[in-house]
């Protein structure tokens, strides 16, 4: 009878472990949403949606940039758009850049996010989705210039992850219940570095709280109306639907990024796009290798076309290139260039991670990309910075705030400016705290593609995470700062000392010199 009992336990408890173990290898499904036609950005999304594929899970995909050779589980529903944002730069857009330019950047930004949002609300893609009603474990979206895609989720009735690809926005602090401390956390719009000026910390307060203002009065309105006009009237404001946001993955990491009270929704997976290693073309192999005393590499990111540089400028970074006794390589997108010296290599594309971690490269310029800046801090690269728009003025007081960088202002480039930079950052000072910076980079307890999928898989796994959502998400502002609990002391002191003075005058008026004046 013992052993007939000892038996039954022992089944129970394999069933119950085999049960654990299915429900735990089970495919879930999960559907990306990316409306945004940066390719710059869905570098940083990619990777999570194809190693979820590549983990077993099913994978739906709606973006502008299919899988060329998609795993297994991985199935792209392409958007059609006119153009996509690669290449698409001109540099004559910097040539003069007011002090205002951030806020003219935000309704750049907005536009971009109301056209992707109809775009993608009219797609054959989506509409694909939405009339097959499959069931999504999980939704992972962008998180960038628009909310549109929380309508979907909240239409597919499933818990969704934002991802940004740039540092937290101004608008993705309050949806996640985190404290934004404008004193020591620089907004994404603001080319400030932690230690900050009583003034550039002046313009951070008011930058950052005029940002929350224009996306509430621009941003989300425009998105209500786009969305309702699509689903019906009876669908909650985006702003509402945000706050449902089970977690945030962001393109950051405390080694370049800085330090930030992160609640545990708030994951940091920077570097995510830094994949292992791939040989070099054989010409450009030779031409790092055989650099005595080492490599200069130019680029300035997937968006920017390098050819549409001033004629002025262009000429002062070659004759700059040709005064230096390191090999140089510059991502330049036209076949030719004119007066090209010979420590000059010249392409349309780079692989920028292949070349930058090379032992031979000593100094990167960049515009200042968050995916160039992380991988210079991952492969250790010291580098002149020549921020342009976005967040690349944040990220270049990062690397400089760091020790491993310059700034090189674009309307500053000339001849002597380009050399002086480059000199500068060869300085073994800068090589050191690229080293430090790169090693901090690299030392995690799993990978960033390990922490993503991880995290993902308890969202899918637990629902939507409901314990590691901050109360503070649905407690209004005024409330989060304890403005009613400054208010409520503020006005006991002005009750204690009006009580106070009135009591002080009523006992002067009666003391007995006060009566003896009053008598005579």
């Amino acid at each position: 009878m013992a052993m007939a009992g000892l038996t039954l336990g022992h089944l129970l408890l394999l069933l119950g472990l085999y049960c654990t173990l299915v429900q735990a290898s089970y495919p879930l499904k999960i559907l990306g949403l990316f409306p945004h036609p940066g390719i710059s950005h869905f570098h940083f999304f990619h990777p999570i949606m194809r190693g979820l594929a590549e983990k077993g899970h099913d994978v739906t995909v709606i973006s502008h940039f299919p899988d060329k050779s998609p795993p297994a589980r991985y199935r792209d529903l392409p958007l059609i758009a006119n153009e996509t944002l690669t290449n698409s730069v001109d540099l004559k857009f910097f040539e003069t850049q007011p002090f205002y330019n951030h806020f003219l950047e935000f309704f750049l930004l907005h536009q971009w996010g109301t056209n992707a949002c109809n775009l993608t609300l009219r797609s054959d893609a989506l509409a694909q989705v939405l009339r097959q009603r499959q069931h999504f474990d999980v939704i992972i979206m962008e998180q960038f210039n628009s909310d549109c895609m929380m309508a979907v989720a909240h239409q597919l009735k499933a818990p969704f992850i934002g991802l940004s690809s740039s540092a937290m926005l101004n608008w993705h602090y309050e949806r996640m219940g985190m404290p934004m401390i404008t004193s020591v956390m620089p907004s994404v719009f603001m080319g400030q570095s932690e230690e900050m000026t009583f003034g550039a910390r002046l313009a951070n307060w008011f930058t950052h709280h005029a940002m929350l203002l224009l996306y509430a009065i621009y941003t989300t309105p425009a998105t209500d109306a786009l969305v309702r006009h699509k689903f019906g009237h009876d669908v909650p404001s985006v702003a509402e639907l945000a706050k449902e946001t089970s977690m945030l993955f962001v393109n950051q990491h405390f080694s370049l990024s800085g330090v930030k009270p992160l609640p545990p929704s708030v994951i940091d997976i920077g570097g995510i796009h830094i994949q292992k290693a791939k040989p070099l073309d054989a010409e450009l192999q030779k031409f790092i290798d055989n650099a005595e005393h080492g490599v200069v590499f130019i680029s300035w990111g997937s968006m920017i076309r390098a050819e549409t540089m001033p004629p002025a400028k262009r000429e002062a970074i070659i004759r700059a290139v040709k005064r230096l006794k390191q090999r140089v390589i510059w991502k330049w997108e036209n076949a030719t260039l004119e007066h090209k010296p010979d420590n000059l290599y010249v392409s349309k594309w780079l692989p920028q991670r292949d070349i930058l971690c090379h032992p031979n490269v000593k100094v990167f310029m960049s515009h200042g990309g968050l995916m160039g800046s992380s991988e210079a801090a991952y492969c250790g690269v010291p580098v002149v910075v020549t921020p342009m728009y976005g967040d690349q003025f944040l990220n270049a007081a990062a690397l400089k705030y760091r020790g491993m960088g310059v700034v090189l202002k674009y309307n500053d480039i000339t001849e002597n400016s380009v050399l002086r930079s480059i000199r500068e950052v060869l300085k073994k000072q800068y090589m050191d705290n690229a080293k430090a910076v790169s090693f901090s980079y690299r030392l995690r307890p799993q990978s960033a593609l390990e922490t993503a999928i991880w995290w993902v898989e308890y969202v899918a796994k637990t629902e939507g995470a409901p314990l590691t959502k901050a109360h503070a998400v649905h407690v209004s502002r005024f409330v989060y700062y304890s403005l009613d609990i400054y208010l409520f002391i503020a006005a006991i002191l002005f009750i204690s000392v009006v009580s106070w003075s009135f009591i002080c005058s009523r006992l002067c008026s009666r003391s007995p010199k006060a009566a003896k004046q009053k008598s005579n």
